[in-house]
């Protein structure tokens, strides 16, 4: 006891009953506190700080994780689907238009969120930039490690074979260095990479096989990146455009000839091949009866194109999935339609319009609607709004339809406005509707249909004269449009063979085993040598139980062990010879 305690037991704070001072208020509780094992509770953890450099390095860890990779592939994947789901204004314009004369609530909202140019997008972009450098953060590294680990050599044998899930064993009197040459080559004739060694527990041959695993897996990943590098080279030299060509017209490959075009950051005006195309004639197929009736069955855009102002023109019949490439440029028939031909005569007696309208189809019998805009018709600028229905069937007391999707009966159906058109207002317009701000809503139908009410309803060749002598407009026919997509992607070949990577590397990963063999010779006290052979597996459920039992009655076979005195150990280990 110490001098110091001594006089404390003088001052009277002996120990009580309990072993605490008696003199301590609540000593007892102390004295159990001090002896648990749970943190005091007036104890503050110490939490390390991060510094800026330290979070950054935290975050790139965080970001360049398999995880991570994964979940942002995942979220690509999802971003995608509204793509696949809402039409895109690089691909289809004109549906853009019919989704939002159908949706004028929802479309504006998404049109706002960029779900209309999905791939053009701020959040996509985000994320796929975020997984460019997530997997390059993550396979790079992944792939120096494993280059490094297939140059060395495999790692040395553990000291105790018998821990190992499949292990055999057998005795014999051939010197270890015999065993362990035999056992060498026994291992590279089945194309494991080997090494020797001694220890304090003998010699030893190690040998490893089924590298192309994680080679595999790396190439399969590999691949992903240069997929991703391919849609960047793309995105960045590329281009993509629409236009709807009317049967009997054409357009030339200049910014002012499409419809929309998004070009690349790295694409000028200039880069855009000089090709043209002319759109002779469209014809398409439906099924006419049976439970599959207006169906459609073939499309056929006969056109004649020409590769440069030079070159001679040819004719070629574009297909639903057979585009054909102009000067590397790949043009595919997107969809089709109809365009009414009218004649708009003006008060005057004056032509103001003559040829075809382009309008949309609204379903599947191919109900279109468009808009007829004249505004320099005199005295007043006309405009007609309305349907075209390709096979209309109309019956008394319902509203007339089309029962066909092929132009068999077609009849026009318009309502006529006179007046200020709006089209000078700087503002942009939809050539498919018409603004009627400015406009009067004029009371015209056809004297052979007094049951028309304020609407135009016209056949092919039937006129209608506009009141207060403010002209007429004549119905003349039909033609058909067909709407090309022009693509060029210099990264296509770059995707493809990615994606032939990806294939092997997939196959390689998911047919490979990686295995590790041992075998180690250690003396026996009696004159022979104890023969281990153990192997282990690098990949879950693939233990080498064959190979290890193979290989160990190959080496006692080289080293002249009877088979018949073969033991057994343990229930994963295989008949081994010994000797006596």
């Amino acid at each position: 006891m110490t001098e110091q305690q001594t006089d404390k037991r003088a001052e009277g704070d002996a120990p009580d009953a309990q072993g605490a001072p008696a003199g301590d208020v609540g000593g007892e509780f102390a004295e159990a506190g001090r002896l648990s094992t749970a943190p005091r509770p007036d104890t503050a953890v110490a939490v390390p700080r991060l510094g800026t450099r330290e979070l950054l390095r935290w975050m790139w860890r965080q970001l360049t994780s398999m995880r991570i990779a994964l979940t942002l592939l995942f979220l690509l994947s999802v971003a995608a689907i509204p793509g696949s789901l809402l039409p895109q204004r690089e691909i289809d314009p004109s549906k853009v238009l019919q989704f939002f004369g159908a949706h004028k609530t929802w479309a504006p909202i998404l049109d706002r969120l960029q779900l209309f140019d999905v791939f053009e997008s701020v959040w996509f972009g985000a994320i796929y930039v975020l997984l460019f450098v997530s997997l390059v953060g993550c396979i790079l590294p992944r792939s120096v490690a494993h280059y490094l680990a297939m140059r060395g050599t495999p790692p040395a044998a553990p000291r105790n074979l018998k821990r190992l899930p499949v292990h055999a064993s057998f005795r014999t009197g051939a010197p270890a260095e015999q065993a362990l040459a035999a056992a060498g080559k026994r291992l590279k004739h089945r194309r494991f990479r080997t090494a020797a060694g001694t220890d304090t527990g003998g010699a030893w041959v190690a040998a490893e096989k089924g590298y192309l695993r994680e080679t595999g897996n790396l190439v399969f990943h590999l691949a992903l990146l240069g997929i991703l590098v391919a849609v960047a080279i793309g995105h960045f030299f590329g281009f993509k455009g629409a236009r709807l060509v009317t049967e009997g017209t054409g357009f030339c490959d200049t910014v002012a000839g499409y419809d929309s075009l998004t070009k690349g950051q790295a694409v000028s005006d200039a880069d855009l091949p000089p090709f043209c195309i002319r759109l002779d004639k469209f014809t398409a197929s439906y099924q006419e009866s049976g439970d599959q009736i207006g169906q459609p069955r073939t499309f056929d855009a006969y056109a004649t194109y020409q590769a440069s102002p030079s070159s001679p023109q040819q004719k070629v019949d574009v297909r639903v999935n057979e585009p054909i490439t102009v000067n590397g440029t790949n043009i595919f028939l997107e969809g089709h339609g109809y365009a009414p031909v009218v004649t708009v005569k003006d008060g005057e007696g004056k032509v103001v319009y003559d040829g075809p309208v382009t309008f949309l189809g609204i379903d599947a019998n191919f109900t279109s609607n468009g808009a007829i805009k004249v505004p320099d018709a005199k005295p007043k600028g006309l405009g007609f709004q309305g349907y075209l229905l390709p096979t209309a069937l109309i019956m008394p007391g319902s509203m007339p339809a089309s029962v066909f999707p092929a132009a068999q009966n077609p009849v026009l159906i318009l309502t006529a406005y006179a007046g200020n058109l709006n089209m000078d207002s700087g503002e942009s317009q939809s050539v498919y509707t018409l603004d009627t701000s400015r406009m009067t809503r004029l009371d015209v139908k056809n004297k052979k249909d007094a049951a028309s009410g304020n609407a135009l309803m016209l056949a092919v060749g039937q006129s209608a004269t506009l009141p207060n002598g403010l002209g007429s407009i004549t119905f003349d026919g039909v033609k058909q449009w067909a709407q090309f997509n022009i693509a060029y992607d210099p990264g296509q070949p770059i995707a493809l063979g990615s994606a032939a990577f990806a294939v092997l590397g997939l196959v390689g990963s998911l047919g490979i085993r990686r295995r590790r063999i041992w075998v180690r010779v250690s003396e026996t006290g009696d004159g022979a040598r104890l023969v281990e052979v153990a192997g282990l597996a690098r990949t879950e459920g693939a233990t080498p139980t064959a190979e290890v039992t193979q290989a160990a009655e190959a080496l006692a076979a080289d080293l002249g062990v009877v088979p018949d005195e073969h033991e057994q150990q343990g229930k994963s280990t295989p008949r081994t010879g010994a000797s006596a």
